[in-house]
């Protein structure tokens, strides 16, 4: 048997998991042991044969502790998605990396604050997304438009540090589509529509969940994108928003996505055959 620790955080209040479908699955034959612990509470690591960071939602809000703790982590036992995934990928500049290398996202700018937003020349949007560029969750993500944008009514809600402009996209309305891989191989993909009058996809803020089935061309880009990642991947989330009649990429969940497991029967035995393979070969 082997024994996994599946890292989480001492609140999850309002937050829906899928984390016990995917427990059960792996215990049901004996295969795993699996145990939940807060990221931050301290334990004997070495008990472990592995970790995966599961539900830490709240690491955005301390990031550099929650990194040290995963490298503390990591040197005593292996560590899923790793220190190295996790450092590429919770500032959101990975984005402008990716386009470097040909990938379609939406249309972002990086900024600093104390500073002024400003818009590049070639962009003739007239609303736009504002988030920091370590989030979650739509953590301190506002829509502001474009006469606004540096106004003290804005700026007062910000923090020092980095952050993103994105256009608004009115799209967003239609869903956003995640498309769920475990060691790069597509498992399901479900659709989330935002509630009327509001624009955050998730389910804490009233978002609506749904199957869905990727068509071929769009899959051929998920799995293209997942293979361009420079590192071995136990889960990959990739949601993207079709904008102007194009799929283009919101970001790339490496470090603690939500992967609703509910809304597919097979997600959890998808899920059980990664961890199995990694045993395998590891």
């Amino acid at each position: 048997m082997k024994k996994i620790c599946f890292l989480s955080c001492h609140s999850l209040e309002g937050h829906i998991i899928d984390d016990t479908l995917a427990i059960s699955e792996l215990e049901k034959d004996g295969d795993y042991k699996v145990t939940s612990i807060p990221w931050d509470d301290e334990a004997n690591w070495k008990d472990f044969d592995l970790v995966v960071t599961r539900t830490t939602w709240d690491y955005h809000k301390r990031p550099a502790e929650f990194v040290a703790k995963l490298k503390h982590i990591s040197s005593q036992v292996r560590l899923l998605n790793s220190v190295e995934v996790v450092e590429w990928n919770f500032h959101k500049g990975y984005l402008k990396e990716l386009e470097a290398k040909g990938v379609k996202i939406v249309p972002t700018e990086m900024f600093k604050l104390p500073g002024k937003i400003t818009v590049p020349a070639s962009w003739d949007y007239k609303k736009f997304i504002v988030k920091p560029a370590i989030s979650a969750n739509a953590y301190k993500t506002i829509i502001v438009k474009l006469e606004d944008l540096n106004s003290e009514a804005v700026t007062t809600q910000l923090h020092a540090g980095d952050w993103m402009l994105q256009p608004f996209m009115e799209e967003i309305t239609q869903g956003e589509v995640s498309l769920h891989f475990f060691n790069k191989k597509f498992s399901h993909g479900i659709l989330k529509v935002p509630k009327p009058g509001d624009f955050r996809v998730q389910e804490e803020h009233g978002g609506l969940i749904s199957p869905f089935v990727p068509d071929a061309q769009l899959l051929v880009d998920a799995t293209s994108l997942v293979e361009k990642v420079p590192f071995d991947l136990l889960f990959a989330r990739v949601d993207v928003v079709n904008w102007r009649g194009t799929y283009v990429l919101m970001e790339i969940e490496l470090i603690e996505p939500a992967l609703y497991f509910r809304t597919s029967s097979q997600s959890v035995k998808n899920f059980k055959a990664a961890l199995d393979k990694i045993f395998t070969n590891p």
